[in-house]
């Protein structure tokens, strides 16, 4: 019993969002939030002309989606 709770003390916060009526899960707020903020880097990196000092666009971008999804999830939700 003492274990059961221990293992699910994690499981106390539920991190959805309510959005016009509907619950959203945390992590797909992020994960929006992440794509929308790569494609704000990629502009502000495009109009410095930094974009082919970065690195290839097919590594950089997934990566700094993964990364800013974490980050936004991380700050807000756990």
């Amino acid at each position: 019993m003492l274990l059961t709770l221990v293992l699910t003390a994690g499981c106390a916060r539920n991190p959805n969002v309510e959005i016009v009526g509907s619950y959203f899960p945390g992590w797909m707020i992020s994960l929006a939030l992440g794509v929308a903020l790569t494609a704000l880097a990629h502009l502000l990196l495009r109009r410095q002309g930094l974009l082919h000092s970065v690195g290839h666009p097919a590594i950089i971008h997934p990566a700094l989606v993964v990364l800013l999804t974490c980050l936004l999830w991380l700050c807000f939700f756990a």
